[in-house]
């Protein structure tokens, strides 16, 4: 099984889909300090679901590795997106768990497998974890979380969904 890197945004959805567990798909699980202090930032601001990414770190689900530096600059990206792509880069064969766009485009040109959290999800439903109606669920709670999908893309999940 691959290693997989995690992004704060990743991180930040499935906590607040209670779907953490999605990430077994990987192993070992991996993010770095600042992936996960931008998680940790939410909590001044009341996002209690940093509490169960805190809890999956503490409880060694998911390791904190140091970043390597990273020799494209990518300053378009945040510190975090920058981090994970490093390290995943750093990993043969591992896969970086990115949300944003502009960092999904810098994995594919440094030659990082990248997942995005609804293919995370649907990655779960081909593995057996989630059913056809459990994947609909959960993408349908990442919508209302806040999660942006095209029309297009929502009904290209759902029919490879309903697929497996």
């Amino acid at each position: 099984m691959p290693a997989g890197v995690v992004d704060a945004s990743a991180l930040i959805f499935l906590a607040k889909l209670q779907r953490l567990d999605a990430l077994k798909v990987f192993s070992p699980v991996l993010s770095t300090r600042e992936a996960l202090d931008e998680v940790v930032a939410g909590l001044a601001t009341g996002h209690r679901d940093a509490l169960a990414v805190q809890a999956a770190v503490d409880g060694r689900r998911i390791a904190i590795r140091p970043a390597p530096p990273l020799a494209t600059a990518l300053a378009h990206l945040g510190r975090g997106e920058r981090s994970v792509l490093a390290l995943a880069r750093r990993l043969a064969g591992s896969t970086a768990i990115l949300d944003d766009l502009g960092a999904i485009r810098a994995a594919h040109n440094l030659g990082v497998r990248v997942r995005s959290t609804p293919f995370l999800l649907l990655d779960n439903a081909a593995a057996g974890r989630l059913s056809a109606l459990e994947f609909r669920a959960a993408l349908d709670s990442l919508l209302g979380e806040g999660y942006f999908l095209s029309p297009r893309l929502y009904v290209r999940l759902l029919e490879e969904s309903a697929g497996l």
